[in-house]
Parts: structure tokens; C-alpha cells; sequence
């Protein structure tokens, strides 16, 4: 179960035929295949500083939605065409009964659309983009409307984006591209936005384009900010902040002092302003797979992020076991709060864990910042937990903090593209409960692609290091 071929500076997977932004959009966050409730304002994977919070509910019944990405797909004999499943929700969570399978042989103009895609899925985006209270879900070039029924109709967009957000805090949710050109809401049914702003003036080196995008509130005014990290082949440089403001994310961003990946959101001392989590990289960001692994907090204010921050790694964080090369702590991020003490908790992900294994960390937001008492692990070798880990599951690779139940107490969603199916590599999905104290490993769930009658095999193993279909592999941004 080998991972697919990576970016000497990220870390990130690489495919072939992929542009740069297409992983940014995949990964992140890196966190990067399952969504769960998105609305315009704060993702539920990121604790709020002030204000909105978002809930992806695609028909509006008030439970949240989980939807997978899988874009190396192989979909009616096409490879890489890419499909997105989409399971939603209800009062015990992600009901698998109510999945839908969003592909080039879906019936009508879902499946005409996908069709008109490579690698469907793979830039995906959770928001209500036309404002009528239901999310709606963008892909590359395609925009998916949400409604009573569900997903049931949809776009072309004059152009695709890899992040949303609401940049000038209007209520409406904003689209930002890969160069951070942004197509301000609400949208029309033709996908046309209401205003369009040029990438700002900005140098991000000789690949014109960021590394990586982090979007959140983190001046607390109500307005999501941005925060990139950039650079060129080896070598990594400092990232930059641009703030959100009445007309719009700034033109000029500020230089921050960290050499960061991507990174996530959180008002982990809950005084109010969401502060910056990132993956620390360093200056020489090659082989990112091969490092230990380290995450950088930047507390937030009115003006930002501010000063150094504080270093954290699997040796201070508290959790049993000793860090070894090749861990990758921080290669997966994902913010809340977990257990109802009005401050976000943070759970990293250490795919590189054990061999491959992969696993997962959950640290404490408080009073003083982000914590490792109380800090808790996961992995496939959990009791409770289903399965068994093997080397390249990358159990962890992927992220999200969400209330799938409704109950108020956010349940991990954890997702290993390397786990073995019917194909090898076929990927999967896990969702661990939440409980007054965050996520318990007990009645832990899990699912792959043949369970929700998605596509299994992915890219054909003799033309790619990556054989499977990368369902479990990122979360929408």
C-alpha cells in the first residue's frame, strides 16, 4: 500500500497530470474527501472566534451532510474521471442508506456535468452560494445546488475556486481561486458571482501562485482572512496574512513568522479571536514525509496573527509512545470545540505513524493556548475502533471536526485513502462519536466506497504509483 509519489516541498501527493492548486484544494488541510455541513461563516472543522458558524446541510433539515471526494476514480472505463458520494445526515448521524453518487453516469444534468470534468471532485467547496439557506457544492468548474431534495441540479461556473469564505462580511459566501483572484457572492443560478476582484499585487515567488491557503476569522470582526504559504522547489518562505475588510480580502498581505504548510483556524484560549494553526515546515521544506513533524500556533488579534508562536510536536504534546522520523505530526489539522468549554481543541493527524499505520491526536484548547493535558489517541488499533491498521493506511491523512447528530458535541470524522477494500487503495471513511468530554473510540463507524455504491478501483497501478481512487483523502474547503 505505497503512497502516492509526493512533493519534495510539501509533503502533499502528487498525480501526473495534476496542477499544483488541485492538491492545495485537496489536502488540508490539508485538510482535505470528507465535508460535513458547510453554510457561509466558520467551517465547523475551524472553532469560531465570533459570530456564524457553518453546518453543510445540502437538503435543509437541519442535520449535517458528509460528502467524500474521490477523484482518481475510474468511472465508466474512464480513469481519473473522479465521483464525490455524498451521505446526509440525520439524528444518529450519516445515514448510508441516503447516499448519493455524484459521477460522468449519474442520470440527468449531474452526471452531464461530471462529465464535463477531470478528476471530478478533486477542488471542492461546501457553501451556500446563492443564499437560499441551502449549501450548495462546487467542484473544479461545476456547482451542485442544494435543496429540499438534496443535490439535485446544476452549473458550469465562469471559473472554479479551491477555498470559500466570506471575505468582506456581507453574509454571503465568497469564492477564492488558486491565485487568490475572489468572486465575491451571493451567485446566480448561472454561477456568475456578483463581483469578481484580480489577484492581488503580491509576489509568491517564481510559481506565482501560494503553496497552501488557510482561511479564517482571525482578527475576530466577522470577516474570514487568509493565510498562505509559498515558495520554490526546495525551499520554503515565510507566509503571509491578508486580512478581510469591509470591501474585500486586502490587497497587501503581511509577512508572518512562520515557514508554515497548511494550517487551520481555532480560538483555542477563547479570548475571542480565532488563532493560526499550521504545519511548520522550515526553510527547507524537502521530503516532508521523512520528518517527525511539528505544528506552530499563532495566537490571533485585532491586527492578526501575532509574533513567533509556540512550537509543538509529538514529544510535547503529551501523547504515550516517542516521535520517530517519518510521523508527519501536523500533516492533517482539524478545530473545535470537543468538549464544550467555549474553547477550540485541535486534532492532528500523524499518518506516517507505525509505518504508515497513521493515527490521530487530540489536544486541549485553554485558558493559556493549546495543550497536551488531557490529550488523547486514536488509531485503527483503538479499541472500538473498526478495522485493522496496516502500513499505508495513513489513517489520519485527512480530518474534520463536525456535529453530524445534531446533540451539540462534534464527532472526528478520520479518513485513510490507503485503506484496502475490494481494490487496494480504495480508501475510507471513519466517524468516532462525540461525547461530553469529545470523541469517544466506542461505537465507532466506518465506511468505504462499495458501501455507498461509489466507484472502488482508481487509477490504474501500473501507470501510478497510486493505484486507488483517493476516496477518504481530503476534506472540501
Amino acid at each position: 500500500m505505497r503512497g502516492p509519489r509526493r512533493h519534495r516541498w510539501t509533503g502533499w501527493p502528487r498525480w501526473p497530470s495534476w496542477p499544483w492548486w488541485a492538491a492545495v484544494a485537496f489536502v488540508a488541510l490539508i485538510a482535505a474527501g470528507v465535508v460535513f455541513g458547510r453554510d457561509t461563516g466558520v467551517d465547523e472543522g475551524h472553532a469560531p472566534a465570533r459570530g456564524k458558524r457553518i453546518v453543510t446541510d445540502f437538503d435543509g433539515d437541519g442535520h449535517a451532510d458528509l460528502a467524500v471526494p474521490a477523484p482518481l476514480s475510474t468511472v465508466g472505463g474512464v480513469r481519473r474521471a473522479g465521483s464525490v458520494s455524498v451521505v446526509y445526515g440525520g439524528r444518529a448521524g450519516p445515514d448510508i442508506r441516503r447516499a448519493q453518487v455524484v459521477d460522468r453516469t449519474a442520470k440527468g444534468r449531474l452526471g452531464e456535468l461530471a462529465a464535463r470534468e477531470e478528476q471530478f471532485g478533486a477542488d471542492a467547496v461546501a457553501r451556500d452560494l446563492d443564499g437560499d439557506g441551502f449549501t450548495d457544492l462546487a467542484t473544479g468548474r461545476t456547482v451542485l445546488w442544494g435543496s429540499a431534495d438534496g443535490l439535485t441540479t446544476g452549473s458550469r461556473l465562469p471559473a472554479g475556486g479551491v477555498r470559500g469564505g466570506d471575505f468582506d462580511g456581507d453574509g454571503h459566501a465568497d469564492l477564492l481561486a488558486a491565485d487568490l483572484t475572489v468572486r465575491y457572492g451571493p451567485f446566480g443560478r448561472d454561477g456568475k458571482p456578483d463581483r469578481t476582484v484580480p489577484k492581488p499585487r503580491s509576489s509568491f515567488g517564481d510559481q506565482q501562485v501560494p503553496r497552501t491557503v488557510t482561511v479564517g476569522d482571525l482578527t475576530g470582526d466577522g470577516r474570514d482572512d487568509v493565510v498562505t504559504g509559498q515558495g520554490f522547489e526546495e525551499m520554503q518562505n515565510r507566509g503571509y496574512f491578508f486580512q478581510g475588510r469591509s470591501k474585500g480580502l486586502a490587497r497587501e498581505p503581511v509577512e508572518l513568522r512562520t515557514y508554515n504548510g497548511d494550517g487551520v483556524v481555532g480560538d483555542v484560549d477563547g479570548d475571542g479571536y480565532g488563532d493560526l494553526v499550521v504545519r511548520e515546515i522550515g526553510r527547507v521544506a524537502e521530503g516532508l514525509d521523512q520528518f517527525k513533524g511539528e505544528i506552530r500556533v499563532l495566537r490571533g488579534s485585532p491586527a492578526g496573527p501575532k509574533g513567533e508562536g509556540t512550537l509543538v510536536d509529538l514529544d510535547t504534546a503529551g501523547v504515550p509512545g516517542v516521535a520517530a522520523p517519518g510521523d508527519e505530526f501536523g500533516a492533517a489539522l482539524a478545530a473545535g470545540d470537543v468538549d464544550g468549554d467555549r474553547r477550540a481543541d485541535l486534532a492532528v493527524g500523524v499518518p506516517g505513524r507505525g509505518g504508515g499505520k497513521g493515527g490521530v491526536v487530540l489536544l486541549r484548547g485553554s485558558r493559556s493556548g493549546l495543550t497536551g493535558t488531557g490529550a488523547g489517541f486514536f488509531g485503527q488499533e483503538t479499541p472500538g475502533v473498526p478495522g485493522t491498521g496496516e502500513h499505508g493506511d495513513r489513517f489520519g491523512g485527512a480530518l474534520r471536526l463536525a456535529d453530524l447528530t445534531g446533540d451539540g458535541r462534534p464527532e472526528l470524522v478520520v479518513g485513510a485513502a490507503g485503506e484496502d477494500g475490494a481494490h487496494r487503495d480504495s480508501g475510507a471513511v471513519w466517524v468516532l462519536r462525540g461525547a461530553p468530554s469529545g470523541p469517544v473510540a466506542r461505537g465507532a463507524a466506518s465506511f468505504g466506497p462499495a458501501t455507498l455504491g461509489a466507484p472502488e478501483r482508481g487509477t490504474d497501478g501500473r501507470l501510478s504509483e497510486w493505484p486507488g481512487t483517493y476516496f477518504g483523502g481530503g476534506f472540501p474547503g
